[in-house]
């Protein structure tokens, strides 16, 4: 009774293995270009902090303040050589020690942030690189993924369309039990064969009673252990 819808499933899930190979090569592809999408935001957003950090280092506002500074040392050791008390040359060198400090603590901050500047233009070179050449990658990727679909759209398409006329020739309750395990194992397949008393995914070993209803296609039967659909081998033969 059930042999010849045993034998519709078998083409069923060769084809549906088929496809979801395909399938899945097209999955891996897009993740590939989904992980690099991220990537390369990431890389692009990180140029931009260091930009923005770049900026803060003022670079530029320190180099003049270190000048305006050196400016006034000069003019106040000037000053220095046309006091005449010695009270006066005393403020005034104790001022110039005050300065002195202030000075090499600018000048001490200045070539830090230097230093991180030319960090920051090597940083922001290489992610460049990074950007330019991942771009180049990327749309190759693209062009490789949009090649396998169109490849294999029609194969899919066609299988498919084979696959629903087989379902229409199988036996109703069990087409509905199938599609139903389908669901709960998805994405693993929800068959197995009975060769030898045993079940081909878990090696469960059922008796001979069993075994006997279900070669000669009197009834259809779940493994008792791993749940999936057993169809029996002798259904490759009808």
């Amino acid at each position: 009774m059930f042999l010849p819808s045993f034998r519709h499933l078998i083409e069923i899930e060769a084809l549906k293995i088929q496809n979801q190979t395909v399938l899945s090569k097209i999955a891996y592809e897009e993740k590939r270009i989904s992980d690099l999408e991220a990537i390369r935001l990431k890389r692009e957003l990180e140029a931009i902090a260091l930009s923005e950090e770049d900026k803060n280092l003022k670079l530029f506002t320190s180099q003049q303040e270190i000048e305006s500074k050196q400016l006034k040392i000069t003019r106040m050791k000037s000053q220095l050589d046309m006091v005449t008390s010695q009270k006066e040359q005393h403020a005034l060198e104790t001022q110039l020690l005050l300065m002195q400090k202030e000075l090499d603590t600018l000048e001490e901050k200045y070539f830090l942030n230097l230093e991180r500047h030319e960090a920051i233009e090597v940083e922001k070179k290489d992610g460049q690189t990074f950007l330019t050449g991942s771009l180049i990658s990327l749309e190759e990727i693209k062009k490789d993924v949009d090649s396998i679909r169109l490849k294999f759209q029609s194969a899919i398409a066609g299988r498919l369309e084979r696959i629903s006329s087989l379902e229409v020739m199988c036996d109703e309750k069990l087409k509905t039990f199938y599609l139903e395990l389908e669901k709960k194992f998805a994405p693993k397949r929800p068959v197995a064969y009975l060769i030898d008393k045993k079940c081909t995914q878990c090696h469960m070993q059922v008796d001979s009673v069993f075994k006997a209803s279900l070669e000669e296609g009197r009834s259809f039967e779940t493994c008792p252990n791993c749940s999936r659909l057993l169809i029996p081998d002798t259904a490759k033969i009808y």
